[in-house]
């Protein structure tokens, strides 16, 4: 099985559930989490997992995602490499919401 970790700043923030026997799957997962500072300022990195029952994982993709260099957040297409060859892509849509504590 396998599925995608996100990461902001080498730290986890989500990852999707473990997908089965395929090689092409549409995943409708939201990931929610806080930035410090300018949120557009983010660089958002994936890896694409093989989950192993026994043993850790293994990477067998990755891509990155930098909002600031971007024209829009929506549908945009993240290319996955793995030794240097591409491996496939994943689709993402970012959403940046201001939360204002009183």
């Amino acid at each position: 099985s396998s599925g995608i970790n996100a990461e902001y700043g080498e730290v986890l923030v989500g990852k999707t559930k473990p997908v089965n026997n395929t090689s092409s799957v549409v995943v409708d997962e939201l990931l929610t989490f806080k930035t410090k500072g300018d949120p557009l300022a983010i660089k958002l990195h994936f890896e694409l997992m093989d989950k192993d029952d026994v043993g850790d994982d293994d990477q067998v993709g990755s891509g990155s995602f930098n909002p600031s260099v971007e024209e829009s957040l929506e549908n945009q297409l993240i290319h996955l490499k793995y030794k240097g060859k591409d491996i496939g892509s994943i689709s993402i849509t970012v959403k940046i919401r201001e939360i204002v504590l009183v």
